[in-house]
C-alpha cells in the first residue's frame, strides 16, 4: 500500500470537513465502491447524522465506522481526523490535557481519544516481528521510592526491550511489560515479538538460557554493569529514549497503562524514517483497528 505525505497545509486542504472526513473513510473502507454486506448491491444512499450507508436494493444499513476504532463514537469525525495528525506528528506525543484545549473537548473525551489510537498502533505492531541481529534485555520503568532498586523493586515494572541491529543502525524495536524475568516469560515474548531460528545477543541471565532451546543462535554472555551500554548498545538507547518520552510529556505513567505509552513509543521509532507518511499511516492502523470501548479501557 502506497502511503501519502501529508504537511499541515496538506491535512487541512483534504480534510476540511465533516463531509471529507467521511468520503475518505468511505474510500478506505470500500476502495472499489460500496457492496452491501448482506446482498452485495453497489449503490447505497449516505445518511450521514447517523454514519450509515443504506442499501438501495435490500434496505441494509451498514456502518461507516463499524470495525474501527470511531465506532459509537459521538465526537465528529474532523476532530477525530485531527487528534490522529496531531499524535502523528509530535514526536514527544501529546497530553489527554493538550490535545482536549486544542479541539474543544472535554478531558475524559481526550483521554479516551488518545488510547484509543495507542490501541491501534499497538495492534498494527503487533502485525510485525523482528528478525536478523537481536539485541535483547530487560529493563525497569516506573517512579523512584524507597526500598529495593533494579530487578525486585516493588515500585517499578519490568519491561522486556528487543532491538534490531542493522549495521551502525537500530532497525525495529519491540516492548513488552512482565510481572518478571522468569524463563517461561521470556519465551512467551519471544515467540511474539521475534521470528524463529534468530541470532540474539542478552546478557548473562539464566532466563535468556530458553532462547538456544528454543532454536535462536543465542550470544549469553554475562556483562558487566558499567559495560551493558557497550555490549548492547541499541537496546539501551532505546530503553533511555522510551524512559525520556514517557516522562517528557506525560510525566509519567502508571503501571496499568504503561503498556500503551510504549505501544506509542515503539509505534513512532519504528516509522522514523516516514515521517512525512505517518498522519496516512495512523490514519489506515485506526480505521483497521478493533474497536475498544470506555469501559474496557477503564477495566
Amino acid at each position: 500500500m502506497a502511503y501519502q505525505e501529508l504537511s499541515l497545509l496538506q491535512f487541512k486542504k483534504k480534510f476540511p470537513n465533516e463531509r471529507a472526513c467521511r468520503k475518505a473513510l468511505k474510500k478506505t473502507r470500500w476502495p472499489s465502491g460500496f457492496v452491501c454486506p448482506k446482498c452485495a448491491h453497489t449503490r447505497a444512499y449516505d445518511r450521514p447524522k447517523r454514519r450509515l450507508l443504506e442499501c438501495t436494493g435490500c434496505g441494509y444499513q451498514a456502518s461507516l465506522t463499524a470495525g474501527t476504532i470511531f465506532h459509537h463514537t459521538r465526537t465528529p469525525l474532523l476532530k477525530w481526523y485531527w487528534a490522529i495528525y496531531l499524535a502523528s506528528q509530535d514526536k514527544g506525543g501529546v497530553s489527554a490535557m493538550r490535545l482536549s484545549k486544542q479541539l474543544e473537548l472535554g478531558y475524559k473525551t481526550a483521554w479516551a481519544m488518545l488510547h484509543k489510537i495507542r490501541k491501534a498502533m499497538g495492534q498494527r505492531d503487533s502485525r510485525y516481528t523482528l528478525s536478523g541481529s537481536i539485541e535483547m534485555d530487560d529493563a525497569f520503568f516506573g517512579g523512584t521510592g524507597k526500598g529495593k532498586r533494579g530487578r525486585g523493586a516493588t515500585n517499578k515494572t519490568t519491561v522486556m526491550v528487543m532491538t534490531e541491529t542493522k549495521g551502525d543502525k537500530a532497525g525495529f524495536i519491540a516492548m513488552q511489560t512482565m510481572k518478571s524475568v522468569s524463563g517461561e516469560r521470556v519465551e512467551k515474548v519471544t515467540q511474539k515479538h521475534i521470528e524463529p531460528g534468530q541470532k540474539i545477543r542478552t546478557d548473562g541471565l539464566h532466563a535468556f538460557s530458553v532462547l538456544k532451546k528454543m532454536g535462536h543462535q543465542h550470544d549469553g554472555r554475562p556483562i558487566p554493569g558499567k559495560q551493558a551500554h557497550e555490549e548492547l548498545p541499541w537496546v539501551h538507547i532505546a530503553i533511555s529514549n522510551a524512559k525520556r518520552f514517557l516522562l517528557g510529556t506525560y510525566h509519567g505513567v502508571s503501571r496499568k497503562y504503561l503498556q500503551d505509552y510504549l505501544n506509542e513509543f515503539c509505534y513512532r521509532f519504528n516509522r522514523r524514517s516516514w515521517e512525512q507518511q505517518m498522519t496516512d499511516r495512523l490514519l489506515t492502523a485506526c480505521i483497521n483497528a478493533n474497536p475498544v470501548t470506555f469501559a474496557e479501557l477503564k477495566a
